[in-house]
């Protein structure tokens, strides 16, 4: 048997906490039969779940203009916690975290509407937009199924079902 070209090099992926004092919100969005879909969770620096949601949209659109949707929901769920401290997004669209960034400089067509997104993190003390491994993450993806089975959107606070409870732990740990 010949040895693989490339060695394997397996690793380990998981979420991580935020800071003291810092609350991460991490979100998603997918496009899929003339609908987006889009989840948000929001963990404080000891792993336990304050809130999310998710929902769906139907309208055909990019994934870029789906993720910068994503986005903006995010933060409309963060307002409703009522979440003022520091604010780290996370998200594994690069192309987003890239126009965030660059907005000043950017003249692409999706930098217009992320330009309202970053108006609207002027109300944190302090936020800020990361990438993120998706696979870091399995209470986002059970939001995301969820709101697939159903078909519904659903917001939530700190009284959330056990299952985002167990997910929540098996992500912390």
């Amino acid at each position: 048997m010949n040895a693989p070209l490339l060695p394997a090099n397996p690793a380990v992926k998981m979420w991580e906490k935020p800071p003291m004092g810092h609350v991460k919100i991490n979100f998603d969005a997918s496009v899929n039969n003339n609908r987006i879909n889009f989840r948000v969770i929001a963990m404080d620096e000891g792993g336990f779940v304050i809130g999310g949601g998710g929902g769906f949209k139907d309208e055909i659109m990019l994934i870029e203009k789906a993720e910068s949707y994503a986005f903006d929901e995010s933060i409309k769920i963060v307002c409703a916690l009522n979440i003022q401290i520091v604010v780290i997004f996370e998200t594994n669209n690069a192309s987003l975290v890239n126009s965030v960034k660059h907005h000043c400089t950017d003249f692409i067509v999706i930098s217009a509407q992320i330009k309202e997104s970053i108006k609207a993190l002027e109300t944190f003390k302090y936020a800020k937009l990361c990438w993120e491994n998706r696979c870091c993450n399995t209470v986002a993806d059970f939001i995301s199924k969820k709101l697939c089975s159903v078909a519904c959107n659903w917001f939530f606070d700190m009284d959330y079902r056990l299952e985002i409870h167990d997910f929540a732990i098996c992500d912390a740990i």
